[in-house]
């Protein structure tokens, strides 16, 4: 029996609800029987990709879970090299004669789309179906070729802007969720938002963080996000960590300015990256001068973070071994050496009460 079938085609990096809108859309109003998503192994159109294919892939995968009419044509991915979409659409339509296919395009290709290659041919061979993504496109090549223009529940989402955090809120929460959990798009997201060694101490302590994590029997996964993530808003102005604090904990304004990044992070994680991990949301908030409440996964963090690969002062590397050895005497050495340090450099008054706590807590003494 021969199908209906619309050919979807895109670098989905990442997929988001405008792309399964339409998808829906195809299914829904214009009557297609399946949609297939053809992602690019390389957009003609880019120079690189932002993310592995098989994050992109195993990102598709959950949407074609949830749609019984979704496939996943591999074939431009098989290639390993840009593919034209003419070359794509030529193999379809030879490997699958007795269905008919259409064409799936976002009105903000019109501009480049007669720059397509082989477009004279491409447009001969096959319908397409254009998607209206915002006021303003092409009208004149939609008149020049006479194509079907269509409207559909439209959140005037872009890839680029997932990745730059924008617009989080109406993406589908399991693909966030991936992203995050796997620590997609850090270029965009932590990279060039502080300096090289900022950045670089944040990967070594995911590092650190995920081999403790193996040792002490804690799930490593969130130990690497918690300390990836642990100093993500290290290098804010504190105008805009101020601005937060207010916003969210200002019972915490009147802690030390230097700690506040530990708590900043935990709430740009918690509302920007919409992160609902509650453990990884405690490590990174717990990361500087821990509480009195501290899960392991919390003090491993804490560990990581004075024992990262780069430190280099005095006994560090016992200190490192001693965490490998015995987690809590670890944690509790790393935990005086910071509140004595505190206290020579700033004086007991001016250390906050979140250090004292722990401290109180932890070590059984008060100073």
């Amino acid at each position: 029996m021969s199908k209906k079938i619309a050919l979807f085609g895109g670098s989905f990096d990442p997929i988001h609800t405008d792309h399964v809108n339409i998808i829906r859309t195809c299914y829904e109003k214009l009557n297609f029987d399946e949609v297939w998503l053809i992602p690019t192994y390389l957009n003609p159109f880019k120079t690189k990709q932002n993310s592995s294919i098989k994050d992109r892939l195993n990102m598709l995968d959950i949407i074609k879970n949830k749609f019984d009419y979704v496939k996943i044509y591999n074939y431009e991915i098989k290639n390993q090299k840009s593919t034209p979409t003419y070359q794509t659409v030529k193999h379809i339509l030879k490997t699958n004669k007795n269905d008919s296919f259409s064409f799936i395009m976002g009105s903000d290709q019109l501009d480049r789309f007669e720059e397509w290659n082989n477009f004279n041919e491409l447009i001969q061979i096959i319908d397409f179906k254009i998607f209206k993504r915002n006021e303003n496109y092409n009208k004149t090549i939609l008149n020049k070729y006479h194509l079907e223009l269509f409207e559909f529940e439209n959140n005037h989402l872009s890839s680029t802007d997932i990745r730059n955090l924008k617009h989080l809120d109406k993406q589908i929460k399991d693909i966030n969720d991936y992203v995050n959990y796997n620590l997609m798009y850090l270029y965009e997201r932590m990279e060039t938002k502080m300096d090289f060694e900022r950045y670089n101490h944040c990967l070594n302590v995911g590092k650190m963080a995920y081999e403790l994590a193996i040792k002490w029997n804690v799930d490593p996964k969130k130990a690497l996000i918690a300390g990836t993530l642990h100093d993500i808003t290290k290098r804010w102005s504190k105008e805009k960590a101020l601005s937060y604090l207010k916003t969210y904990l200002p019972q915490l304004i009147n802690e030390p300015y230097p700690v506040w990044h530990s708590y900043t992070a935990y709430l740009h994680l918690l509302y920007d990256w919409l992160i609902d991990d509650q453990e990884i949301l405690s490590a990174v908030f717990n990361h500087t001068v821990g509480s009195e409440k501290m899960t392991k996964l919390d003090i491993i963090v804490f560990c990581a973070d004075k024992i990262s690969i780069e430190r280099n002062y005095e006994n560090v590397e016992q200190l490192r071994e001693l965490c490998f050895t015995d987690l809590m005497t670890g944690f509790k050495v790393l935990l005086k050496n910071q509140y004595d340090l505190a206290i020579k450099k700033h004086g007991k008054e001016n250390i906050g009460s979140m250090l004292i706590k722990t401290v109180e807590h932890f070590l059984k003494y008060k100073k």
